[in-house]
């Protein structure tokens, strides 16, 4: 078995409990998907809500002038219709009419409608200094839906300039900005939809005059409406899709084959690690984690024959400690021996071994099994001894010494 494998059976020897667990939940998942997949209902209820409108009111202004004198471009007589702009000397007088209507199922309002001028002024933080309101007609009329209320107004252009101008010579100043508009309110009192309505709106039509001209700035319609929330249910198909059509069984299936394999396995001993497959996997991960210390030779170094001592650690993290320790470098001989020379001292490192046909790395020469190789360590270091490699070996540590 490869080493990836020992790993993989030493992870599910120790958690052998969460592996279980994990399959189990995969079989219950995957069962439950199964299921409800084919034994689900065919349709479904779905609900929806909506905003739905259920009425709208409309207010809006129409405006034209009517000119007074002819000119080359226009002749005495002609009317200007809803222009952004009207010509102050040859038409001076603007004409204005206004029409509310609503739309809704049913209902019976009382509408009372006023129509005013208005010219105040107002500084730029909105305070109101003051303000001249002319009433210029009042109606008032009972609609039903889709009914219209219209009333009409007029006002002489020049004749607002000159209040204007009168106003501020009296006040001896101009302070903030003068604003002057058509003002229409409409006080409703009645019922709309089967529901009390009792309510007050303004419409404005602002105009500016300046340099011979009044600009209408004109807003366009302004609309209301009132939205109540509608729940819509609908019976719908229910459709299986492949993924839980296959991926339940799938799911179970696996946890079942899982599980089944995990217990046989678990039975016949197949799941079990020995310590020596422990220590194998332990020598590994040191390996690992300290391969920046361990330098790999060709040969075992000249001095081996010269060592006082012969001193053999535990594990290869304990040589790599001693090789820290002594500011010297760990070194693999071609026989997977670790060693350390340090102060007539060898320290040496003999990592486990595997059986030769589990061991993932004897077929490459790596580090990792011994076997015969443990005997050619052996004899290299008795070669060293007897100076049979004295005039061939490097020694690393040789300028430390």
């Amino acid at each position: 078995m490869g080493s990836r494998g020992l790993r993989v059976r030493a992870a599910v020897d120790r958690y052998l409990g969460v592996v279980v667990l994990a399959l189990a939940v995969l079989v219950v998942v995957g069962g439950g998907v199964a299921y409800d997949a084919h034994t689900g209902p065919d349709e479904r209820t779905e609900t929806t809500t909506e905003q739905v409108v259920t009425w709208n009111a409309t207010g809006q202004f129409a405006h034209e002038a009517t000119v007074v004198e002819d000119t080359r471009v226009f002749d005495a007589g002609e009317t200007l219709t809803n222009r952004t702009q009207y010509f102050q000397r040859i038409a001076p007088t603007l004409e204005g009419t206004f029409t509310y209507d609503y739309a809704a199922s049913n209902g019976s309002l009382t509408a009372n409608a006023s129509t005013a001028l208005v010219v105040r002024s107002v500084t730029d933080d909105g305070t109101e200094q003051w303000r001249v309101t002319e009433p210029l007609d009042r109606t008032e009329r009972t609609l039903a839906p889709g009914e219209t209320l219209r009333m009409g107004f007029e006002q002489n252009v020049t004749a607002v300039e000159t209040t204007v101008e009168e106003i501020r010579s009296e006040l001896g100043a101009t302070v903030g900005t003068t604003e002057t508009f058509f003002e229409t309110t409409v006080a409703l009192d009645g019922r709309r939809n089967g529901e009390p309505v009792e309510t007050t709106r303004s419409y404005r039509l602002p105009f500016t005059i300046e340099d011979g001209v009044y600009r209408v700035n004109d807003s366009g319609p302004d609309v209301q409406s009132g939205e109540r929330t509608v729940l819509t249910e609908r019976t719908v198909p229910v459709t299986t899709g492949p993924l839980r059509s296959y991926g339940g069984p799938l799911l179970a299936i696996v946890g079942l084959g899982g599980l089944l394999g995990v217990a046989v396995s678990h039975r016949r001993g197949w799941l079990d690690v020995g310590d020596r497959e422990r220590a194998y996997l332990d020598y590994r991960s040191d390996r690992r984690e300290f391969d920046e210390w361990i330098t790999a030779v060709d040969t075992p170094p000249a001095r081996l024959a010269d060592a006082d001592d012969r001193i053999e650690t535990a594990t290869l993290g304990g040589l790599v400690d001693l090789a820290i320790d002594t500011d010297r470098r760990v070194l693999e001989t071609p026989a997977d021996r670790y060693l350390v020379v340090a102060d007539g001292t060898v320290y040496s490192y003999d990592p486990p071994s595997l059986p030769r046909g589990d061991d993932p790395l004897a077929a490459s020469g790596g580090a990792g099994g011994r076997g015969d190789v443990e005997t050619q360590t052996d004899d290299a270091i008795e070669a060293g001894e007897t100076g049979d490699h004295a005039e061939t070996a490097d020694d690393p540590d040789e300028d430390e010494s």
